[in-house]
């Protein structure tokens, strides 16, 4: 994977002004005010599903510009984190500063308990990427495929690649229900290409993982060949010499957007906005595509690593849709690739 110290000369590459920046620089961040209230609490807590290296990441990059506030990760895969934050919730020991979950739909169960935040670029990022006007896409996630090159010589263009019948590879893929990510990823083989394609391709046979961290390693080991991963997953992996490589299909790309928010009880309320602030500025957004190899959904924002100049076809699934099919669509799903939990 991409040690810190690897990752911190990407940031320095982009051209970021690290140390004591200008008051002019800053104002992107925010007031004077708020900083120095986010200065004096010292300390954000932050509750993810991502993964941990690529927070570590962005953690390091804010550091970078505001070395006075340590920033605390508390990981865990989705459905462990709503397990937590409820059971705090209720005891009114909730430890978050902000909250962070793949699966919007998820997190809109909490609505009632976050801030009003809204980023000083709110402008900037597209309606449909954002909850209930309070929660932002700080980070987003594309599902691409990888292969491994020394064992495929001829790897897959497209999703429909893999339905081919003269395409046979070791494959490996993560269940529809494990996350928002690979729900919206099923989600767009149904809607996007088709539910005939959505039958046929569970027709294959796969290999399940719990997650695109053993999964990735699946690949990189040989064990399986080709599977479909999110991008930030691949591109450290791929940067450190490691076998695995990346195909952004021509056919699409299954956009997932996270979901963060700043709870009403947050400790360090100036802490969480000035975190999130930086987090969703350009800076901060350069940081994660950069070093983690993940998407943006802000204007402008830059690629991830090879597809600089490809014209993506990048699908955002409908956010009502997204949370009313999602039920029904992973049950049918489970029955037609024969998975049980």
């Amino acid at each position: 994977m991409l040690t810190i110290r690897r990752a911190l000369k990407l940031v320095v590459a982009l051209g970021i002004a690290f140390g004591t920046a200008s008051a002019v620089a800053q104002a992107r961040f925010g007031s004077d005010d708020l900083i120095a209230k986010a200065k004096k609490e010292g300390n954000v807590v932050l509750y993810t599903a991502n993964q941990l290296e690529s927070e570590q990441l962005l953690a390091k990059g804010f550091n970078a510009r505001f070395p006075e506030i340590k920033v605390e990760i508390v990981r865990a895969p989705g459905s462990q984190l709503i397990a937590r934050i409820d059971a705090e919730a209720a005891g009114g020991k909730l430890r978050a500063d902000v909250m962070e979950l793949s699966d919007g739909g998820l997190a809109s169960r909490y609505l009632p308990q976050l801030d009003n935040y809204a980023p000083p670029n709110a402008a900037e990022y597209p309606d449909s990427t954002r909850v209930g006007g309070k929660l932002w896409p700080k980070t987003t996630w594309g599902y691409v495929l990888s292969y491994n090159p020394a064992l495929v010589k001829n790897p897959p263009k497209s999703w429909s690649d893999l339905i081919d019948p003269k395409f046979d590879q070791k494959l490996g893929i993560i269940p529809a229900g494990a996350g928002g990510t690979t729900w919206s990823l099923a989600m767009f083989h149904r809607q996007v290409l088709g539910e005939a394609y959505w039958k046929a391709l569970a027709q294959k046979k796969f290999t399940f993982f719990s997650s695109d961290a053993p999964l990735a390693s699946a690949v990189v080991r040989g064990e399986v060949t080709v599977a479909p991963l999110k991008s930030n997953s691949i591109i450290p992996m791929q940067r450190e010499g490691a076998p695995i490589r990346i195909v952004y299909p021509d056919d699409g790309v299954s956009i997932t957007v996270s979901a963060a928010g700043i709870p009403r009880t947050a400790p360090n309320p100036s802490a969480a906005r000035l975190f999130m602030n930086w987090v969703l500025s350009r800076e901060g957004q350069d940081v994660w595509v950069e070093t983690s190899g993940g998407f943006s959904m802000l204007k402008g924002a830059k690629m991830p690593a090879g597809a600089e100049k490809l014209k993506l076809k990048l699908w955002v699934p409908d956010v009502k849709e997204y949370a009313s099919l999602r039920e029904a669509w992973i049950k049918e799903w489970n029955l037609l690739y024969n998975y049980r939990q």
